[in-house]
């Protein structure tokens, strides 16, 4: 049943950005499905930090975002660039479906996502175009959000799980994700 339930997502987002496509171009389409996923596990991760078991839900719902955004990226995403956005969501999807206490996967999926949000209204504000002050603060946000939370908080919570874990597998392959969150919070900062 998970598989299907991971295909029923995918399907879902297929559909947010085909029905948000038809009135805007395709990557603010994109950009608007992306935000959608991302308050959505916010949301979800929170009632899983509160003790409410919706992680069944929360990680079929981001599998399927996932696979959604595998496909994109392969189809509109120039090489390497591209294989370096599907290895973060096969390994982030192999990586929901482990022993979700042990790995803090939740919680992992709830501060990543969080720290994401800034950066599709930095995108929105990018296209539009026409408010440079705007943009100018939504980029520090972004800066500050992102890099708070992927430095000490996705630190803290890789090295938990590394620690706890019997099976290392799934935070080693998770590694190269967390190095690529260091590598988008340096370039943050030079754009500042």
């Amino acid at each position: 049943m998970g598989i299907l339930d991971s295909l029923v997502g995918y399907m879902g987002f297929n559909l947010i950005h085909t029905s948000l496509n038809r009135v805007m171009e395709r990557n603010m389409a994109n950009n608007f499905t992306a935000l959608f996923h991302a308050t959505s596990c916010v949301s979800m991760g929170l009632v899983c930090l509160y003790g409410k078991d919706v992680y069944y839900c929360l990680s079929k719902f981001s599998t399927g975002y996932f696979l959604y955004d595998t496909v994109q990226s392969i189809k509109y995403i120039k090489s390497p660039m591209n294989m370096m956005y599907v290895y973060h969501h096969l390994a982030t999807s192999y990586y929901l479906h482990q022993d979700h206490v042990k790995y803090n996967c939740a919680k992992i999926l709830f501060f990543g996502e969080l720290s994401n949000i800034p950066s599709y209204f930095v995108y929105y504000l990018i296209k539009r175009g026409n408010d440079t002050q705007q943009l100018e603060l939504a980029k520090k946000i972004q800066f500050f959000t992102y890099s708070l939370i992927r430095l000490p908080i996705a630190t803290y919570l890789t090295y938990d799980a590394l620690v706890k874990a019997d099976d290392k597998t799934p935070v080693y392959l998770m590694i190269p994700v967390y190095l690529m969150g260091l590598v988008w919070t340096k370039a943050l900062w030079k754009n500042l």
